[in-house]
């Protein structure tokens, strides 16, 4: 590993920790907590914004399914790069607690501990799926919706930031990450314009 690297990852894991971090990065890592959220605000957008609004939800799918089923998933077995908390003791690792349902979690004290390699892995690190996903996301909003989409490549930002504080994954994961998922989008919506919307500006 660089040395960069792992200078970077020190700086963003542990000396630029907060208490309120400790919370916020998880909470934003943790996607399936905002499950229920996410499935309201796509319901109401099938149901309210019309034919362009349910070709987006369409290409938001695609992007996903294309983003994190194939590429993410092929590059993780293939480069197999092992995650900063599977690979060194000097890593802080933060999570959410146990909760049940799953956004149950977000109200729960997190947890702050540190790494202890012991062989295991839990993933692998390159790419990070949550940072392909959500650029690949925003892009896709942000062809139809670009204020929109410039609030969710915010959010994408942040979340692919709490990726490295919560120990996730190492800083040189995040930029050709993030490329990818920009190119799927592109991708998605690419075909979407050719197949379902010609004139989509």
């Amino acid at each position: 590993m660089n040395a960069w690297d792992i200078s970077l990852l020190h700086q963003i894991n542990t000396a630029w920790s907060h208490p309120v971090l400790d919370w916020l990065m998880p909470a934003l890592s943790a996607i399936e907590a905002w499950l229920p959220l996410i499935i309201v605000a796509v319901l109401i957008t099938f149901w309210r914004g019309g034919r362009r609004a349910r070709v987006m939800l369409l290409c938001v799918g695609v992007a996903i399914g294309l983003g994190d089923g194939v590429i993410s998933n092929t590059l993780k077995k293939t480069i197999g790069r092992v995650r900063p908390r599977d690979a060194r003791g000097d890593v802080i690792i933060r999570d959410l607690g146990n909760g049940s349902p799953a956004f149950m979690r977000l109200f729960t004290r997190p947890v702050v501990k540190s790494s202890e390699p012991n062989g295991a892995t839990h993933g692998k690190s390159f790419p990070s799926s949550h940072t392909v996903n959500l650029f690949a996301v925003a892009t896709v909003i942000a062809s139809f919706y670009r204020r929109a989409g410039a609030l969710m490549y915010l959010l994408a930002a942040a979340v692919a930031y709490s990726r490295i504080y919560c120990g996730a994954h190492w800083p040189s994961d995040i930029p050709p990450s993030m490329a990818l998922g920009v190119l799927v989008g592109l991708a998605v919506v690419g075909a979407a314009r050719r197949t379902f919307l010609k004139n989509l500006t």
